[in-house]
């Protein structure tokens, strides 16, 4: 067997699953331009691969055999795995083989995914753990259990991956919190199957943690070095330097810990992103990823050109660094020719910290100029630049088919404390615009925020409800303190007061794994952050995205209300994810929308229709069509009168 260079992956559990995340395609592109031998992989989607199996959903229905069934949470479950373990071919085959993009695509993702979080739901891998203290703790005293469906294909992978090839270095990019337990986990096993292999961790959450991660005495056992920077020339440089080829002191952003020789990076990388080269997607399984179409990302630049708002741990570090770095836009358009010509790209995204819409623009330009045209997405701000119509329908005109913005409140005296730089004034004409010209904006959103009154609260609800026709929301989140945001640095001038940076707080009831995690606080009148988050859940109840799509039937505005239909001449045929479940009550589960409805007893079933006998309770079965149960069906009257005798 060959020996490589590098083995880098990108780890469990994350939501990152609709296209592979950019960091390992980058550094592989870079490191195999420099003659290194480098294999990357996916453990994050080749888990879902892996995990969504008739094996393991099997395996699920069976360890339900000793569970309280008279437990609505565990019928449901129970019920949803059995109608996963019927439909797993075809799922499969519809979500990760043989995308059609259409509506049904859509629903079968649903399921997947919420099949997926099924089986992950008790594993090891998903355990929530709110300090790195503990999070060490954890791995120290792990104990594998077979029943660990999770853990145990996570082994399994590794054990596999390792085995193809001997390598001298592993490398794990760790972008989320939620990353970082089953990345020590993996850390853990590759120490105890090949010690000698060096195992580094880099990527956003170690550049944000570093010096928390350097105080656990007990992390050297497992990780050899942290990555505090990007990672190319760091990877390049330490594969010389094991190799012989060049000091420790000649690997940037990088800090050693064996021996406790290091505490503290030695240089800074010479790396700029102009040198970028296009990403290499060659060996990761971009066709296969847990969306209804294939696309792909790029970044045009590193940090944020603006990187003064209080709560952002990406972009203030270029504005303190000073290191804030864009590519050209023919730089952006020969990456995007090359995804083209090279993988058949259709949609790409610009995933940056804050998207330069100019560069962007320009960089389309040239890309049409040369005969080429993509899809693409975008991240940025509500910047004043979007008041001009004619430069978002050149937005549109050349391929912008969504737009994700930070909304966070429309204060703007909450605006300016947090020094976000924008004009609250101008969101309604931005919004105006890009829904007249049909590109989508989707909108994240803050609560929590110092010193927010509930007259400013009830306004930025009032506003959303105002627009709700017309924006999407992607993300909803309460204020969180990570490190090295201007929050945490100098929490007294946002009015809050950090009462630990040790034990984290994030977003458990609003964000995947927790979401971003950072010191506990309080505020100025208190420990009120749990009726801050009522007052915000609040907005999530009374807010109806239509941009939104994964949103209820019952909540588009598009639904046909039935008011007025011909009684006595319908059924009810039910959605295929849509089940009758009888115990002491009867139940209708519909399994798409994770919802759960108890039935009148007006209402009977033959398990693919609902029907009622009395007219007066048709209505019934439109509350049910209008919840997205089923499809209003007409029957002739001799079909009704067949009801009627299947009734008695």
């Amino acid at each position: 067997m060959e020996l490589q260079d590098l083995k880098i992956i990108f780890p469990p559990v994350t939501e990152a699953r609709l296209f592979p995340y950019l960091s390992l395609p980058m550094i592989t592109s870079y490191l195999r331009n420099k003659k290194l031998k480098v294999e990357q992989k996916d453990f994050n989607i080749e888990l879902c691969h892996n995990i969504f199996s008739e094996t393991n959903l099997l395996k699920f229905i069976e360890s339900y055999k000793d569970k309280d069934l008279q437990n609505i949470k565990n019928i449901y479950r129970l019920e949803f795995a059995k109608y996963l373990y019927e439909n797993q071919k075809e799922l499969f085959h519809n979500v990760f083989i043989n995308k059609n993009s259409d509506n049904e695509l859509k629903n079968d993702v649903r399921l997947v995914r919420q099949g997926i979080e099924l089986l992950l739901e008790s594993s090891f891998l998903k355990k929530e753990v709110t300090s790195l203290p503990q999070m060490i703790s954890e791995i120290n005293m792990f104990i594998e259990n077979e029943k660990d469906i999770g853990s145990v294909i996570q082994k399994k992978m590794l054990v596999e991956f390792l085995n193809r090839n001997p390598t001298k270095i592993f490398g794990i990019s760790i972008a989320y919190y939620s990353q970082l337990l089953p990345s020590l986990l993996l850390c853990k096993w590759i120490k105890e199957l090949m010690p000698e292999v060096f195992v580094i961790l880099g990527g956003q959450q170690i550049m944000l943690r570093k010096e928390q991660l350097l105080k656990l005495d007990d992390l050297s056992k497992y990780v050899d070095g942290l990555g505090t920077g990007a990672g190319e020339e760091t990877l390049y440089l330490l594969s010389k330097h094991l190799d012989g080829e060049v000091e420790k002191y000649d690997v940037p952003d990088f800090i050693f810990l064996k021996d406790n020789v290091q505490k503290e990076i030695f240089k800074k990388t010479d790396y700029h992103i102009k040198d970028a080269l296009p990403p290499d997607f060659s060996d990761l399984p971009y066709k296969n990823y847990l969306d209804e179409e294939v696309h792909m990302s790029i970044i045009t630049c590193v940090g944020c050109y603006w990187g003064r708002c209080a709560f952002c741990s990406y972009g203030n570090r270029s504005r303190e660094e000073k290191n804030y770095q864009q590519k050209t836009p023919k730089q952006i358009a020969y990456e995007c020719e090359y995804l083209i010509r090279n993988y058949g790209a259709k949609r790409i995204n610009f995933i940056d910290e804050n998207t330069n819409l100019r560069l962007v623009l320009n960089a389309m330009r040239i890309l049409n100029e040369n005969g080429y045209r993509i899809f693409f997405s975008t991240r940025n701000r509500l910047e004043d630049i979007l008041l001009k119509k004619e430069f978002c329908k050149e937005l549109k005109d050349r391929g912008c088919i969504l737009m994700s913005v930070g909304y966070e409140t429309n204060s703007q005296r909450i605006l300016d404390l947090l020094d976000k730089g924008v004009t609250a004034k101008n969101y309604q004409q931005i919004i105006d615009n890009l829904h007249e010209l049909g590109i989508p904006l989707r909108f994240s959103i803050i609560g929590g925020l110092p010193n927010e009154t509930e007259e400013e609260v009830m306004n930025s609800e009032e506003f959303l409800r105002k627009n709700a026709d017309k924006i999407g929301i992607d993300v909803m989140q309460m204020l969180v303190a990570e490190p090295t945001t201007y929050l945490a640095k100098n929490p007294e001038k946002y009015n809050v007061t950090i009462t630990s940076d040790e034990e984290l707080r994030g977003n458990k009831l609003l964000n995947y794994g927790m979401g971003r995690m950072g010191a506990t606080f309080n505020y100025s009148d208190g420990d009120t952050f749990n009726e801050r988050l009522n007052r915000f859940l609040e907005i999530y109840k009374n807010v109806n995205p239509q941009k939104n799509d994964e949103l209820p039937p019952d909540k588009r505005k598009s639904a046909e209300s039935r008011n007025h239909f011909n009684q006595n001449s319908y059924v009810l045929q039910l959605y295929p994810w849509v089940r009758v479940i009888k115990n002491e009550r009867t139940l209708l589960m519909d399994f798409l929308w994770q919802r759960v409805f108890p039935l009148p007893n007006v209402i009977y079933d033959n398990q693919d229709y609902l029907y009622v006998v009395e007219e007066e309770h048709q209505i019934y079965l439109q509350h049910f069509g209008d919840k997205g149960s089923g499809i209003l069906v007409a029957v002739n009257e001799k079909e009704a009168i067949l009801n009627e005798a299947y009734r008695k």
